[in-house]
């Protein structure tokens, strides 16, 4: 178990994707894009994002970055606190709820972007399994 956004957990987080997850059982053979954009990291109040890309259910490219830009264009852009992407990864929020509740904010359409929350579930719990530790 590692700590959120890590490098560690980066690595963690695609080898359990790439072992664990079935891209048609799990993932249903999806393709998007997603950019996720924490805010709020503490203690300096910092800004990061993370990128992955599925094409066909499979996983094609993960990775994190710090800083308010960022260079991959998504379909999905989920921007939220820190503690929203906390909740979820420690299995106290829905993302679906989280996004209905507009604790996260949504760029692209938001119609498909529920639609796809079943098939990424998978990924959602697989970033569940490998992350334990976060910034108090």
């Amino acid at each position: 178990m590692v700590k959120f956004l890590s490098e560690e957990w980066l690595e963690q987080c695609k080898r359990y994707m790439h072992e664990k997850l079935d891209p048609e059982k799990d993932l249903k053979n999806v393709t998007t894009s997603l950019l996720g954009v924490v805010e709020h990291i503490p203690p300096e109040n910092s800004t990061m994002n993370f990128y992955l890309n599925i094409d066909n259910g499979k996983l094609t490219d993960f990775t994190v970055s710090s800083g308010d830009s960022y260079e991959k264009e998504a379909e999905f852009v989920i921007m939220g606190s820190y503690g929203t992407f906390r909740g979820i990864l420690k299995g106290e929020t829905n993302m679906t709820i989280a996004l209905l509740k507009n604790r996260l904010k949504l760029q692209g359409n938001k119609i498909k972007a529920l639609r796809l929350m079943k098939p990424l579930d998978g990924v959602i719990a697989s970033l569940r399994e490998v992350t334990d530790e976060f910034e108090e």
